[in-house]
């Protein structure tokens, strides 16, 4: 989910894409047996570019190449990373947790998107902007 209007969207022929933007991706462990921990977030610069139907790009993260599909980096679902990533990503509050599992989306973001956004606008971009930092 993007953040801010800082990128564009545009056409380049008959594909649609969108330039570098702080990018809402949520996150839980790659390993099946850890998905039981909370959903956390980090937030990075994402470019989108259509293929096919769908909206792909990808994010670095941590010396980790995190790839990107729609909503929240999973098309509407939390993007499976490493345990390093995920370690130093934030916990996402269990309320936006709970809205985001009642919210409806399909493939996309649901009801919550504007409660998500606006907290995760409130913690990622209002301190210092070393969110953007890639290691």
């Amino acid at each position: 989910m993007y953040l801010t209007n800082e990128g564009r969207g545009y056409y380049r022929g008959s594909e649609q894409c969108h330039t570098r933007a702080p990018f809402l991706i949520l996150v839980q462990p790659e390993k099946w047996e850890e998905r039981n921990e909370p959903i956390r977030a980090l937030v990075r610069k994402v470019a989108l570019h259509q293929c096919g139907q769908f909206m792909m790009g990808s994010a670095k993260a941590f010396g980790h190449r995190i790839p990107i599909s729609g909503s929240y980096g999973a098309d509407g679902l939390p993007r499976s990373v490493p345990r390093e990533v995920y370690n130093k990503a934030i916990p996402v509050p269990q309320e936006l947790v709970d809205a985001w599992n009642k919210g409806g989306g399909w493939n996309s973001c649901g009801s919550e998107a504007a409660a998500m956004r606006e907290w995760a606008i409130k913690t990622f971009l209002t301190q210092e902007r070393s969110w953007l930092e890639v290691p």
